[in-house]
């Protein structure tokens, strides 16, 4: 049974060492987690552009385009609003409040068809 090392006893080893211990772990493992994790690595390589960051690069309301900036091009995007969240009234709410608690008990009303 192989036990955890710790971090300071990394540190302490060769860089060499470091080297070997993760080669004959990437050996053993298969295909597909490898490629998983080199798609991981080269992703975290990648700028990080936040949402906020994005939405405060130009954007010109004649053209509703985003300038978005990736490695070495600027792509053109087109800018899409986000809905905002729907607000019920006081009422409303009420009434969808005693529908559900009608519909627990099992006394709604049946609906007449003209």
């Amino acid at each position: 049974m192989m036990k955890l090392i710790t971090m300071k006893q990394y540190m302490n080893m060769s860089k060499p060492a470091l080297i070997r211990k993760i080669t004959k772990a990437l050996r053993a493992m298969p295909k597909v987690k490898l490629a998983r994790l080199c798609y991981n690595i080269t992703k975290a390589k990648l700028p990080r552009l936040s949402k906020r960051k994005l939405l405060s690069q130009s954007i010109s309301p004649k053209s509703r385009y985003i300038d978005v900036v990736t490695t070495d091009l600027i792509q053109r995007t087109p800018y899409v609003a986000t809905k905002k969240k729907r607000k019920f009234s006081r009422k409303q709410l009420a009434a969808q409040r005693l529908f559900a608690k009608r519909a627990r008990a099992g006394t709604l009303r049946k609906r007449r068809r003209r």
